[in-house]
């Protein structure tokens, strides 16, 4: 079956791209995001407004309240499931957003990790609580040299140090044992966005953050935590870059001046890392988002995979 795969750093432009590819061809949208997953988690995660997500649906946006976690499994198999009902429709799959982890264990399936206890569980959430969610990244990283996630991320080093706790095995011993697609597997066109001025992506995600919190971000978490009485602020979806530094002023550790200045940093942070993670890949057709032949290009592309 083939797939199309649209990835690049945050405020790269990937969805306003993938709604003119909507346009223009026969594609079913899924969205690979880990944040947009969350209901109600609109603003900080960057989500069309309800009409144009009428009008271009995503896939894997809203489908879990902002209390609940997500891991990479599960992504993938709400991935698998989507696959099989896009290929009933007769439509090609395409793949948009910026969780690289996520695009990852697609391009590389893991081999069966084992599954966590209860009594793992809440072994690893009492070395949290005792030393902190830092000191937990480190017996990680002591462990698995070779993870990339961000030290903020629990989930993912939270799982980490519990597969070692249960496998003695690092994480990414898992990565490379799987299956892996062919490289040059022909059903695969993955196009990453990569821009040659960084300066430029910079500037998009300056306008991006102060456009979070000009259409009220702060409200929306604050909505959030009445909304939902048992989210709390070490939920995933309250991690989340934006999320996580309102949550820092809400409860007085920042003032509003610091706020704009903590999400801007955060998410230049996370843009590196996705890109970083962009070079690593193989057979990518690399494209500057902010070209102007950029709509071009991506149409002459796609047109040329599907004709192959």
């Amino acid at each position: 079956m083939k797939q199309v795969f649209l990835m690049g750093p945050t405020a790269s432009g990937k969805t306003k791209l993938a709604m003119q590819l909507c346009d223009e061809f026969p594609v079913s949208l899924i969205s690979v995001d880990a944040t947009q997953i969350y209901k109600d988690c609109n603003i900080g995660a960057a989500k069309l407004p309800q009409q144009e997500l009428e009008r271009y649906p995503h896939a894997l946006v809203d489908i879990i309240s902002p209390t609940e976690s997500f891991s990479v499994d599960a992504f993938i198999n709400q991935y698998q499931s989507n696959l099989n009902s896009i290929e009933n429709q007769g439509t090609i799959p395409l793949l948009v957003g910026g969780s690289m982890m996520y695009f990852n264990a697609i391009f590389n399936p893991l081999d069966k990790i084992p599954k966590t206890t209860p009594e793992i569980r809440e072994e690893v959430e009492a070395l949290i609580r005792k030393n902190g969610l830092d000191w937990l990244y480190e017996q990680v990283k002591k462990n698995d040299p070779g993870i990339k996630f961000a030290t903020s991320d629990k989930q993912r080093i939270q799982r980490a140090y519990e597969v070692f706790l249960i496998s003695g095995k690092p994480l990414t011993s898992f990565y490379s044992q799987g299956e892996k697609h062919n490289e040059n597997d022909l059903n695969f066109l993955k196009i990453a966005l990569i821009p040659e001025d960084r300066k430029k992506l910079h500037q998009s995600i300056y306008q991006r953050t102060q456009d979070m919190l000009d259409q009220g971000l702060v409200d929306e978490v604050e909505s959030l935590i009445k909304k939902y009485p048992n989210l709390s602020w070490e939920s995933n979806s309250m991690r989340s870059i934006g999320y996580r530094q309102v949550g820092m002023y809400l409860r007085g550790e920042i003032g509003f001046d610091e706020l704009f200045d903590k999400i801007l940093f955060a998410t230049r942070q996370l843009a590196k890392r996705q890109i970083t993670w962009l070079r690593s890949m193989q057979n990518l057709l690399v494209l500057d988002p902010f070209k102007n032949d950029i709509s071009d290009q991506l149409n002459q592309s796609l047109k040329n995979f599907l004709k192959s």
